[in-house]
């Protein structure tokens, strides 16, 4: 028996002494009496002037409204200067370019202009149509329609189209507002 309560005994002498120094007199505690007081808004600013940030248009979107605005005459036979847009999800990227036109239609290759003049082939940029998408087209991917190409889509997911910027019209295509009545009729 003497066994059986040596155990329990030790416990309570051990645990007594923690138990005692964890207690705390809360009459020696000091009470904060200041009153803070925390704002959750600031006002605002009299005379605030709001910038609004614009995000600059693509130059695809650039060549493809100008080419809706002002129309193209359609684009004679033999090598071609062009602009060619490409677009993704986050990018734009325009490039000076060539390609053969045959019969009012593109002949491959593609030809991208570099920084020094010279032209290398689309292929040699590291793009290649997507073979899918080529296929789906059929002959109207080549097809030139108011002096832009048909949307081509690229292995590796980019859409893009060429303008023959040469062949756009010099005036806008829209229609001429009449004028008031007092400065058409002269009595």
């Amino acid at each position: 028996m003497k066994v059986s309560f040596l155990f329990p005994t030790l416990l309570i002498s051990f645990l007594l002494p923690v138990l005692a120094f964890g207690q705390n007199d809360s009459t020696m505690i000091k009470k904060d009496t200041a009153v803070h007081i925390i704002p959750d808004t600031v006002p605002p600013k009299k005379d605030t002037t709001v910038v609004i940030q614009t995000t600059p248009p693509s130059c695809y979107k650039q060549w493809s409204d100008v080419f809706a605005e002002r129309g193209a005459k359609p684009v004679t036979d033999g090598m071609q200067d062009v602009v060619i847009a490409f677009k993704n999800a986050e990018e734009y990227h325009c490039f000076m370019g060539r390609v053969e036109v045959i019969g009012g239609k593109i002949k491959a290759p593609l030809y991208v202009q570099t920084e020094n003049g010279e032209y290398k082939t689309f292929a040699s940029m590291g793009k290649k149509l997507d073979p899918e998408f080529v296929a789906a087209s059929g002959d109207q991917l080549w097809k030139i329609t108011d002096g832009m190409s048909a949307l081509f889509k690229t292995a590796d997911n980019e859409y893009g189209r060429l303008f023959f910027y040469k062949f756009v019209s010099k005036g806008g295509n829209s229609n001429k507002a009449a004028p008031s009545p007092s400065d058409l009729i002269k009595d």
